[in-house]
This record gives C-alpha cells, structure tokens and sequence, in this order.
C-alpha cells in the first residue's frame, strides 16, 4: 500500500516536472521537519511583527508618520501568517495520504523559502519605522467661539480668492486693534487646512518690537527646521530659513505687525522663489503693508447692529432677562460700538446683573467718555475700554490689572506673584506667602472672566490684548504716575514735576532711557516698584549712588544684571520688600543683609557661589529663592535658622553639599510651607527631617530625576517627593510628606549612574517581605506613584483594614519599573478602590505573575478600571493572567485579558 502511494506520487510529480523527481521526492521526505521549521519560523516572524509594532506603536504616540514600506511589511506578514497556520492546522488532518501530505510539504517549504525568509531579512534592515511630521497646531482645530458674521464675509471671501491667485503672493488685513483680526485670518488659515489648499500653515505673531531672532525661531519650529548652531547668527538663520521656504506651497500669517518688517532679513522668499507660497498678515496700519509691498490689502470695519447683539448675547451667557430690564441691554450693545473686544468686556462685565441700575450705570458712561484722557484716532474705543476697568469691583483688582499690564504675554503666575506681593496689594496685611498665592490665584481668573486678561499658552499664564494694554498702560501714567519704555523721554520722563509723582517704572527689552537720564535727570522720591530687563551682552550698570534717587522703594526687579557687585546706595532701601535679580552675574550679595524689611528674595539663575553671614540679618524674609544657582556651594552655618520667619524656600540644582548640620537648620524653621530641594547623599538627612507637614513642594532625597520624568499636571505638582530608598530611610517617619501628590521611589545599588545611564542598575540581593506600603504607610492625596527598582516583594499589605484600602481612591497614575522582586501589583482589595486611574504602566518586572492578585479565602469579585486610558505592559515574561479567573475590561479597548497567557 505504502509502495503504491509512494510511486503514485513519483509518477505525478515525474509528469509534471521530468528530470527532478529526485529533488521533489525530499518534499515527502522532510514531512515532519518542514513543518518543525514552518513552526519555528512563524514564531520568529510573530516576534519580529511584534517587535515592529511596538516601534509603530511608540512611533504614533510621538505622533510620527509611518514608513510605507513598514505598513507593506506588516500587511504581509499578517498575510503569510495566516497562510502559514492554516498550512500547520491542514497537517494534522491529513494522516498518511502520501499526495497531500506531498503538496503540504512543499507549499510548506516554499512559504518559508519565498516569503518567511526574505520577511525577516527585511525586518532586520529596518533602520526606522516612521518620520517626523509638523503637527497641526490648536489654533488649526476648530473653533466653536467663531461666529461668521455677514459684514464679514466680504473680507473673508477677498482673502480667498487672493490664496488662490497665483498672481498675489502677500495680502493683508488692517483694521484697528480689537476688531478680530486674528481671529478672521485664523479661520480663513483652518478652511486652507481643511480644504488642502496648502501644504504647510504657520501663525507668527509680530510685536510692537519685531524681534528678528524670535520671528525667525517661530518659523523654523513650525517647519519642522532647527537651527543647531546656537551662535549662528542671522543672517545664517535666514539663508536656512529662505532655503527651507524656497518655492514650495505654505501659507504663511504674520499676525500683528506694528512696524514695517524686512522679510528678506527674517528669511522669508522674495516674490521671484515664492513658488507656491502665501504670506498674509494683519495690522493696524495698511502703511505697514503698503511699505512691505503687499498687493491685495482689505480693511476691516465694526459689526453691525445684528451681529453685534449675537456677540454680546453670547459673551453675556446666552438668554438676558429683557423683561426685567426691558430696553437696557439693547441700548447698552448699541453704544459699544459694534467694536467686538468693547462688546466682549462689557457684556461679561455685567453677565449675571439683574438690576437695573448697574445697566444705566454702564449706559451713561458708554453715551459719555471722559474727554480728558484719550485723545487721537481711537479716543472713543479706548475709552470703552477703560470703562471694563472701571467696571471692576474695587481697588485689589484694579491695581493687580495695572501691574499685570506691565507683564510679557504668557508670564506664569508665579512669577508674577514675586512683582505683586510687595507692594501690599493684596488684601490682608498679614497674609501667608500661601494665602498670598491663592488670593492672586482669585484675581487673575477674576481678571480673565472679565477678559481684561486672557491665558497664556497655559492656564498658569496671563497674557493681554493689545488694546487693553493700551487702555491700561495710559490709565497706570494718567491715574497712579507710572512710567514705562512708551513714555517719551524728552516730554514726560524730563519734566521733573511728574516724574518726582512716580510711583513705578517698568522699562523692557534693555531701554536706555536710564541711560539718558542719569544722572541729572532721575530723582523718584514716590517710586515704589522698578522693573527692568536687560539683555545677553548689555552694558548698561547700576551707578553707585542710583538708589539715592529712590527712597520708598518697595520693589526692585532686575533680569539679567551683568555687573558682578551690588551699588553701595543699595542700603539705602530700607522700605525695600522685594528684591529679584534673577539671571545675574552677582557674585557678592553680603550687602543685602542690610535690608532688614526684605520679604522676598530671588536670585535665581545667579552666579553667587556663597550664602553669606551677613544674609541671617534679614529676619523679615518670606520667600527666598535660590533655583538654578550652579555655581552655589557654600551656606555659611546659622544663616538659615536665622530667617525664622522663612515660608518659602526653593534651593533646587545648585551645587551644595549637604551636611546634617545645615540640614539640622532648616528643622527650625516653624512658618516653612514651601521648599523645594534636592539632596544627593541620603546619609545626611537628619532624624526626623520630614516630620513637619508641607503645603506646596518638590523634593529629591538620593539623586534628581524630576526633570528626567514629564507629564505630570499642577495638582501632582504641588507636592512631589522622590527618595532613594536605603536602610537609613523608613517611610514610615516621613510624616510630613503623606499630603504627597506625586511620589517617587527607587531603590538604587552601589554602582554610580542612573536610570538612563549606560549603567544596568543591579537588584539587592535580599527581598523585604515587608510590604512598602501597611497600615502604618498610608498617603491618603496621593495621585501618582512611580515605583523603580523597589527591592520589596509587595507594594501593599493585602491585610489593609477595608477603610485604608480605599485611602489610595484619588491615585490617577502609576508606574511599576525594575522590580524584580514583585509577583503582583494590586491587591483586589486595593485595585477596586481605584476607579480613577487613568495611567497604568509596568515594564521589566522579571518574575511578575499578575497584575491584580486574588486574595487568599477572599470570593471573586467583578471590577475594573474605568478611567484607564493608557496601559503599557512591557518585559514581563512571567505575566500569566490580568486577574484570575475574572474577566478585566479596560476602557477605550486597550486591552481585554481573560485568564491567557501573554
């Protein structure tokens, strides 16, 4: 029977292939070893396959582009599998019939050899999987605020038109600030978006100072180009940029031009190698564009009546209560203007207001603006303007706009909290450093909902329309005396009589008028705050007897002071409160110990390398900040102990070597509420170091890696702690860090380097049965907690009493990384209180076996993590189930385990 197969198969394959029946015969042969090595085969393709994946994967969160060839790749290995497995399941059906078992063993050989083979040589070659692409930018999302308004459509339609025709390169539109500008090229730059009509689209804003170098940045960021050298200069930047640009397809909008702009500097193409490109831009003048050579320039006017009222309701909160207030509100929409920032400002000024009289209120000074104080073009739209100050509620809000007004667009908040505290603006004299913070935190939102103040790139900054700006820079001179870079110098800055009234000077982007002035010309007796800022490279210098001028002083603010010693006058402030020379060159500063009312100190950025004996004198001081000062080895003994009524401190990458002695010192300061620090030898903290409760801080215990780790958001901010784990360090004496939001832990070996060092980083030798986190262990505000490295065996104790379980429900976020000692994370007990967790990552756990253990006696129990919206299972080869027995649904189908194997 066998012998009559085998020749039934030599006679069909002898017909069909003649002479190489030899060769042929080896199919039947090799049966059995074939398909050994199909199999084989096909687990190094699935490997191969997930490995790319994986780089897919990663590649697509970086939101990169992926190779077509990898998608190729991909698509046919997912094919041939399935041809390979269904190969392998044929094979056990088919017994000892010798012909098919034949033709299997061939296709099985040339699967491997066409296709299986050269798939994994073409994996291995693969270099990258994806490039960078430019990403869509928020302003190019859809904007649901946009109305379309008809005495707009005009305007948009023109500027269509003028994209598509291939005769206009540059085009603009004009109008005077407030009117929308930005807001109509914007949605005009998100139809060209979504209609293709561009390859690439980039928004620049220009201020009324053009700074080449940041136009130029901008740009190149967009495109996706980089500038390496950093002392490239520019005309080097623009060749690159010119070259980048060169005849290709991009739409390019220059928001808020003030001034004439040389692109050719800038590096923008010159109309003879625009190619395809466009420029549009806005501004306030349409001599700016004429002057730039553009050819299609389109005004823009105020709304009319309709749309107006469909503005202002929708700014008001959508239904006003006209039965109440019958006509007012109409007539009160009329007198704005139809400018949108006027309609904007007022219509949230009075959002919520029923009574009457607060409507005739605003009526009457829309119908009559003060003639006294605008003059000029704009007289009556800045007049509008001012009334939304005037609107405000009272004098802390009022005062807290003018100095906003002296800010950059998008400072933090915090940074404008060191220019306002010292000038007793904030309510309650004896505010906290704390309360201080918060009641700014009240303003500036207060300040935001009535749109004198808008966000900056963040919710943490502010920023300010142009137009409020103005209104607020000519009501700080008229009403409080305040000088800034746009008061003329001849004029204003050299009539003695006003400037012996002011009360503040605000001079940016290294003015000179200082310069000008000393030293016959500058004598402030009422100055109480004074901000400057120079640039890289500056001569300017502070004069010996500069402080002579200015006696009341209470605020002195310096960016990036070049010279190495304070003037000698300095002791002279004895009123001074505030003083920030952040980004200096000072290298002395015994002198400031001699200004005995300071609350606030900054050097930041600083080059001093010694905390002098003479600094314990300011027994005042609130907050003193010490950031970034690299060069800052030394603090004299008993200087820190002696700022007893220290809140906030913040001592961050310098260069210290701790001892317990100093640490010992800040033990005793009882008002501290803030401290950021970092000590990279654990052996020195003193016993009980952190038994006192914070309210805000960031603190590294064995080595920094906060700036090595990102995305963290303000809540876990607030309160961040990472430690280096060691005999020496129990968690359960750190008291006053179980308010932690953030919490980082590491158990490191001897070996110097770190996590992302060239060092592998090797486990303790013993396991500690003792769980990391018990009953006596317990950060109740905890929403993030990344763990490396733990030489423990368990996280939690799964004995935790029912009520402890749940004192981890707020956790958002967690990172298991190098624990090689961990068999499960989650106790169920722990991981049904979970609801909120969003982030859930373990990676390189050697001997992990599941994610949620079931405990012992305990009934299973259905749950699951509803928030999840990143998973991230890595390297654990030991991983068996999810959860035992029970079925996990993971939202946004990340992942669904049922008892498998993974």
């Amino acid at each position: 029977m066998v012998v009559s197969c085998i020749l039934q198969v030599i006679y069909k394959v002898g017909s069909c292939f003649g002479g190489v029946i030899g060769n042929q015969f080896m199919y039947l042969c090799n049966y059995e070893k074939n398909f050994d090595k199909l199999q084989d085969d096909v687990l190094k393709l699935t490997n191969a396959r997930s490995k790319v994946q994986r780089r897919v994967e990663e590649a697509k969160n970086n939101l990169e582009v992926i190779e077509e060839n990898v998608k190729k790749w991909l698509d046919d290995v997912d094919s041939v599998i399935v041809k390979a497995e269904e190969l392998i399941e044929n094979q056990s059906s088919i017994g000892t019939d010798c012909l098919s078992r034949y033709q299997n063993s061939k296709a099985a050989s040339e699967l491997m050899e066409d296709n299986i083979d050269p798939l994994l040589q073409q994996e291995i070659s693969f270099k990258k999987v994806s490039h960078p692409t430019i990403h869509k930018e928020i302003w190019l999302r859809s904007n649901e605020d946009y109305l379309a308004f008809e005495s707009r459509n005009s305007t948009v339609k023109n500027v269509w038109d003028a994209l598509q025709d291939e005769e206009i390169y540059m085009m603009g539109v004009y109008g005077m600030g407030g009117l929308g500008k930005t807001t109509l090229v914007q949605e005009i730059g998100r139809k060209a978006d979504n209609d293709k009509l561009f390859d690439e689209i980039v928004f620049v804003e220009v201020t009324e100072t053009p700074d080449t170098k940041k136009i130029q940045t901008v740009i190149a960021n967009k495109l996706c180009l980089k500038f390496e050298d950093a002392m490239e200069d520019g005309s080097q930047r623009a060749s690159k940029l010119y070259s980048r640009m060169e005849k290709r397809n991009i739409l390019l909008i220059i928001d808020n031009i003030w001034v004439e702009l040389d692109l050719k500097i800038v590096g923008i193409p010159s109309l003879a190698d625009r190619g395809r490109n466009k420029i549009l831009m806005t501004t306030r003048n349409v001599d700016v564009l004429e002057k730039m050579g553009s050819t299609k320039n389109l005004g823009m006017g105020i709304l009319n009546e309709e749309e107006a009222w469909s503005l202002f309701q929708k700014m008001a909160g959508g239904e006003i209560p006209t039965c109440e207030l019958n006509s007012l509100p109409q007539d009160v929409c009329k007198e704005c203007g139809g400018l949108p920032i006027v309609i904007c400002t007022i219509a949230k000024a009075l959002k919520s207001q029923r009574r009457p009289s607060d409507w005739k209120v605003a009526l009457r000074e829309l119908k009559a603006p003060s003639p006294t104080k605008f003059t000029g073009l704009l007289e009556k739209e800045y007049m509008k303007i001012a009334l939304s100050y005037k609107y405000l509620r009272d004098d802390e809000l009022k005062k807290t706009f003018l100095i906003s007004s002296l800010m950059e667009n998008n400072t933090s908040i915090s940074d404008f909290f060191i220019h306002i505290v010292g000038l007793d603006i904030l309510e309650g004299a004896n505010l906290k450093m704390e309360e201080a913070r918060d009641r700014l935190d009240t303003l500036v939102r207060d300040l935001k909902d009535s749109c004198l103040l808008t966000d900056g790139f963040t919710s943490e900054q502010l920023s300010m329309h142009d137009v409020v700006r103005a209104v607020a820079v000519i009501v700080s001179y008229t009403d409080h005396h305040v000088f800034t870079g746009r008061n003329d110098v001849e004029r204003e800055w050299k009539d003695t009589d006003k400037l012996k009234k002011c009360t503040k000077i605000s001079l940016t982007d290294s003015s000179t008028v200082i310069s000008k002035l000393w030293p016959n010309d500058l004598d402030c007796p009422n100055l109480e705050y004074f901000y400057m800022t120079t640039i890289w490279g500056s001569s300017f210098k502070i004069p010996e007897d500069f402080f002579t001028v200015m006696p009341k002083l209470k605020v002195f603010i310096l960016y990036r002071m070049q010279q190495s010693m304070l003037p000698s006058s300095l002791d002279l402030l004895i009123n001074l409160q505030t003083l920030c020379l952040s980004g200096s060159n000072i290298k002395d500063v015994a002198i400031i110990g001699k200004l005995k009312k300071l609350k606030v100190l900054s050097l930041r950025n600083s080059s001093i390398n010694e905390l002098p004996t003479e600094l314990g004198q300011l027994t005042q001081l609130r907050l003193l900040d010490l950031s970034n000062c690299w060069r800052l080895e030394v603090i004299v003994p008993n200087v820190i102990s002696k700022l007893s009524r220290l809140e906030e401190l913040y001592i961050k990458r310098c260069s210290i070597q701790w001892k317990v002695e100093l640490l010992e010192e800040l033990k005793l300061l009882s008002e501290l509420a803030s401290l950021e620090l970092d000590i990279k030898d654990n052996k020195v903290l003193p016993k009980d170091f952190f038994s006192k409760e914070l309210k805000r801080y960031k603190i590294s215990v064995g080595g920094e890696w906060f700036e090595r780790f990102i995305g963290y958001n303000k809540d876990e901010g607030s309160r961040m702690f990472e430690l280096k784990l060691n005999s020496t360090i129990c968690l359960e004496e750190l008291r006053g860090i179980r308010n932690v939001k953030l919490l980082r832990l590491a158990n490191f070996s001897d070996v110097e380097g770190n996590f992302y060092g060239s060092v592998i980083l090797s486990f303790n030798d013993f396991v500690t049965l003792t769980p990391l986190l018990n009953e006596k262990v317990v950060f109740t505000n905890l929403m993030a907690l990344e763990l490396r490295n733990i030489s423990h065996g368990k996280i939690w104790d799964n004995k935790f009493p029912t009520f402890m379980s749940s004192s981890y429900q707020n956790l958002t976020r967690f990172i298991l990384e190098r624990c090689g000692k961990i068999k499960y994370v989650f106790p169920s007990s722990i991981a049904k209180s979970l609801q909120t967790l969003q982030h859930l990552e373990i990676k390189d756990c050697e001997v992990l076996e599941d994610i949620v253990a079931k405990e012992e006696g305990a009934k299973a129990v259905n749950f699951a993590f509803p928030q999840v919206t990143y998973l991230k299972l890595e390297n654990l080869p030991k991983l068996i189930a999810f959860y035992l027995g029970i079925h996990i649904n993971l939202e946004d189908e990340f992942v669904t385990l049922l008892n498998e194997k993974v």
